[in-house]
Parts: C-alpha cells; sequence; structure tokens
C-alpha cells in the first residue's frame, strides 16, 4: 500500500471577541470575563472596552486551553479607552520593556499592586492560622456518669464531644477570620517621582556593522532598543549615556565588552565595565581619562588571574574621584586582587555612609529606600543591649543604622565581597563594635554556625526574589519577639508568611513602598510578632 503524506493540521486560530474591563490584577494587567472565563490582558485600563485575542502557552492545545477557567489574552483593538489613559511619555516606551506600566496613573497602579498583595497575604494568614490553631481544636469524647457499658453514657459522650468540637470549630474559623482582616489592608503605602529616581542601571550591548550600541531589553522580544535618554534614570545618569556610546566605541577591545552598569550615588556617579578579556593598556589610559572629566568612579569586571594560577573574576578600580591623581591613576587592585573601595562613592542609609563600588548592589530608588530604612528603624527600635540579626544584610542598608542606634547587630550574607564591604563600612561608621558580618548561604545548612546558636531579640530580613524559604523556617524555631521581613516579590513572600504563622507568629502590620514606578514591582515590609506577645 502506498502511503501518501499528509500535511498536518493546523489548530484554528483563535477569535477575537469584546470584553469590558472590570479590575487590576497585581501585576497591573486588565481582569475580564467572558463566558464563564476570566482573561488577564496587558494594557487595559478598568472601564475600557476592546477586542481581545485569547493567547496559548507554550505546549497546550486549543482544545485543553479551552477547559481552563483562566487565560492571558492581548488586545486586538480599542473601542471605548479610558480618560485615565496616559499618552506616551517617551519615543521608546512602546519597545523599551523598562516602564511596562507607564499607560496608567501610577496612583491607580500601586493601589492595584497592593491590593493583589492583600489577598495574597489575606489567603496566607487563612491557611497559616488554620494550621497553627487546628491542634488546640477539642478532641474530646465526652464523659458520663452512668454505668461502663451504657447505651446512654455512649450517646450523651457522643453529643457532648460533638457539641465541644462544633464550639471550638467556630472558635477557630472567628479566629482566622479576625487574623485574615487584620491584613486586607495596608497600614501605609509610600510612593514618590516616578521620573528620574532610578539610580542604578545596567545597559546591554549590541554589534551592528562593526559599531557597539548600548541601550535596554524589548520588553517581548529581547531585542535591544539603543537609548540615549531614559525618562526615569537620573539625570546625571541620562548625561553618561551619550558619551560612554562614542567612548566603548574608541576601545580596542570592544568586542570583548559584555555590558555596562551605572550607578548614581549620594556622592559621585559610578561606571562599570564588564569584560571578557582584561583591558588593554590603551584602553585602561582612554578609560581613565574619560572618567577624570566627566568626574566619575570607574571600575572594570574582568578575569584575574589569583597566585594559584586559577582566574576569577574581579573588579579593578581604574579612577577614583574622590583620591588623589597618583593614586586614581593606580590600574591595579591589592595583592589579592580585592578592590579598593572609592571613598566618593557611597548611598546615605539613616545617619550612615554606605561605601560601595560600581558594581555594588544599591537599591534604585533613593527616596523609598530612606523611608524603608526609617521603617524599619521604627520597628526595631534599637537600644542598647538589644541582639538583632540582619539576614541578607548586603553592604549593611539596615545593619549599620541600627547598630549606630544602640543595638548589636550579626549581619549575614552569601557574597563574601558584600560581607568585606560591609565590614569596612562598620569600621568607617564606627560601629565595628557592635555591627559583625559573616559569610553563609542561607539556603543551604547553615545552623552549626557559631552566630546562627545565638539568640536574638529582632530578626530583619531582606532576601531576593526567591524568598527565604530555609531561613524563615530557622527564624521560626529561633523565635525572637519581633520579625521584620522585607520583600520584592509578594508571591515568595506570601510563601514564607504562611511558615511564620503556623509557627504562632502574627503579622502586625505591613505597608508597601512604590520602589519601581511604571512597573509590575513593589516592595512590601511585614512586621511579625509572636502570639503569645
Amino acid at each position: 500500500m502506498v502511503n501518501f503524506y499528509q500535511a498536518e493540521k493546523k489548530a484554528p486560530a483563535a477569535k477575537a471577541f469584546e470584553v469590558t474591563c472590570s479590575a487590576l490584577d497585581i501585576q497591573g494587567r486588565g481582569v475580564c470575563k467572558h463566558e464563564g472565563r476570566v482573561y488577564f490582558v496587558e494594557d487595559l485600563l478598568p472601564g475600557e472596552v476592546a477586542r481581545i485575542v485569547p493567547q496559548l502557552s507554550a505546549g497546550v492545545t486549543s482544545a485543553n486551553a479551552a477547559k481552563e477557567k483562566v487565560a492571558t489574552a492581548k488586545v486586538s483593538k480599542y473601542i471605548l479607552t479610558s480618560p485615565l489613559r496616559q499618552e506616551d511619555s517617551c519615543p521608546l516606551q512602546q519597545q523599551c520593556g523598562g516602564c511596562p506600566l507607564a499607560y496608567m496613573p501610577s496612583e491607580l497602579a500601586l493601589k492595584a499592586k497592593v491590593a493583589g498583595v492583600a489577598k495574597l497575604l489575606t489567603k496566607s494568614v487563612l491557611q497559616g492560622t488554620m494550621e497553627a490553631k487546628s491542634s488546640k481544636a477539642s478532641t474530646s469524647h465526652g464523659s458520663s456518669k452512668l454505668g461502663k457499658n451504657s447505651t446512654i453514657k455512649q450517646a450523651l459522650a457522643a453529643k457532648q464531644a460533638q457539641a465541644k468540637n462544633i464550639a471550638r470549630q467556630k472558635e477557630l474559623q472567628a479566629l482566622t477570620q479576625e487574623a485574615a482582616a487584620a491584613v486586607s489592608k495596608a497600614s501605609y503605602m509610600h510612593t514618590g517621582a516616578e521620573l528620574g529616581y532610578r539610580r542604578a542601571c545596567r545597559l546591554a550591548v549590541r554589534t551592528s556593522h562593526g559599531r557597539l550600541y548600548l541601550g535596554f531589553r524589548e520588553g517581548k522580544t529581547q531585542e535591544l532598543v539603543p537609548v540615549s535618554s531614559c525618562a526615569v534614570l537620573t539625570p546625571r545618569l541620562n548625561a553618561l549615556l551619550e558619551p560612554l556610546q562614542s567612548l566603548v566605541n574608541t576601545l580596542e577591545g570592544k568586542k570583548n565588552l559584555g555590558h555596562v552598569e551605572l550607578l548614581d550615588t549620594d556622592g559621585a556617579a559610578g561606571v562599570l565595565l564588564r569584560l571578557t578579556k582584561k583591558a588593554e593598556i590603551a584602553d585602561v589610559e582612554r578609560l581613565q581619562a574619560f572618567a577624570a572629566e566627566h568626574h566619575v568612579v570607574l571600575s572594570l569586571l574582568e578575569p584575574f588571574k589569583q597566585l594559584d594560577d586559577t582566574e576569577v573574576v574581579r573588579e579593578r578600580l581604574l579612577y577614583d574621584e574622590g583620591a588623589e591623581a597618583a593614586e586614581a591613576a593606580a590600574p591595579e587592585a591589592n595583592s589579592n586582587g580585592e578592590l579598593q573601595l572609592s571613598s566618593a562613592l557611597y548611598v546615605q542609609s539613616g545617619d550612615c555612609k554606605v561605601y560601595c563600588s560600581p558594581s555594588s548592589f544599591v537599591q534604585v530608588n533613593a527616596a523609598m529606600n530612606s523611608r524603608m530604612v526609617q521603617q524599619v528603624l521604627t520597628e526595631v527600635e534599637p537600644h542598647e543591649g538589644q541582639k538583632v540579626l540582619d539576614l541578607f544584610s548586603g553592604l549593611g542598608n539596615f545593619a549599620l543604622p541600627i547598630a549606630k542606634g544602640g543595638a548589636e547587630v550579626v549581619g549575614i550574607d552569601i557574597v563574601s565581597d558584600m560581607v568585606r564591604r560591609a565590614t569596612y563600612n562598620a569600621q568607617a561608621n564606627g560601629v565595628a563594635d557592635r555591627a559583625r558580618f559573616y559569610t553563609a548561604d542561607l539556603e543551604s545548612p547553615f545552623e552549626a554556625q557559631l552566630w546562627a546558636k545565638d539568640q536574638y531579640d529582632v530578626v530583619v530580613m531582606d532576601p531576593g526574589r526567591m524568598g527565604a524559604k530555609r531561613a524563615v523556617q530557622y527564624v521560626a524555631k529561633l523565635q525572637p519577639k519581633k520579625i521584620v521581613m522585607i520583600s520584592c516579590n509578594p508571591l515568595a513572600a506570601a510563601r514564607d508568611c504562611s511558615q511564620l504563622l503556623a509557627a504562632h507568629y502574627k503579622i502586625q502590620s505591613w505597608g508597601a513602598f512604590d520602589m519601581f514606578p511604571r512597573t509590575r514591582h513593589i516592595e512590601i515590609l511585614l512586621v511579625f510578632t509572636r502570639e503569645s506577645d
């Protein structure tokens, strides 16, 4: 028998249909309902009417997708737009992925994100409180003074037990609902300028016809969008974009350039170039001349050969705006390859100066970070004799001002360079006797370390986007009087909250900081106290 080739039948294209947006979700997407399904649609505001096209996830067929109750969709045509919709404030807004919520007022975006966080926390409270309290539910089988084998006794006992358990379940439900109601609204929402606030960024590099272009990634395709100005960057960083574009194209080793990072501090501005090979001497001289002309601290992240001939990536300071000319021209770090911190590059944290390098992680929004540090100090109430554990401590953003307030602080971070620099910052701010820093991977076994065996009055945590799953388990067993958790990922925070609530903690308060206006991100701060307190 001859087998003839038959082309595989393609699934029919999804058809567009009309919807009305009723609300926004935690990511700022429009929420629409159609024929029993909920659709999340980007670039759609409450009250707007549009035709939308459902989107299929990778590996999902149309037949399977039709069974789902929740789906995503994209707008194919606007029928009625909201008067709140904002005009593009940047010529690259439709290409660059840096400001996905720029079309809506910042107040509306913030309220949507905070409302979404409240729903997540409420769910965590319901789950965690029920788990913590259910162990106290009555297991009574009743009692009776009648004979041992009396059927009347058994009936009375069963009825008595049922009544007790019903009463306990009602009490448990009431306690759970009360706890959930306490977190249904944020205690505060801090916001600031939505333009000109970003003091740190990474510029990607693209090569075209032998020329380098610096820019940001496009939102959906990840293609590079060249930029010469960005509305959310600080004026000082904007002023560096075009000169840097010219500079990188004069370098002999420009093909070795991976990316460029910019940092605007309360002192000088910093520039970091990531190289795949060590810079040529001629390029070092060009970079130093550029740094001197533009009054920036400039360093390179490049391969470095250690004394045992192994190669690592290290940061090398090429020009320090805060040093004398002879010192600024020194091309090498110390004998261990360790970067010497610049005296001109620092961010203010409370009453402390946190010295850093161009590669250092700092909160991108100076105004919001200042408010967040103040909120942490308000919650911790540092004083002499108090012991505070700061997990994921970084350069000492929270640990240093807490120690300045009189408390004894132990800071923990996985990055040894961060720990070394935090220790330097403790000395520079006169709190080395009260602030100690150690290296530990908080997602791996660390409980045997000496600092982990100590007792603490307060624990402060500021984990990355993955949250603090293992660290929360440790803290729950540690049982400090108060826990202050900062999170940039509400989903991870909600998961970690459930563990603390199950360990008989309660959320005393929580609030939000609009650290990243015009984006889907939100920073939250939660305060936990022990129920016995």
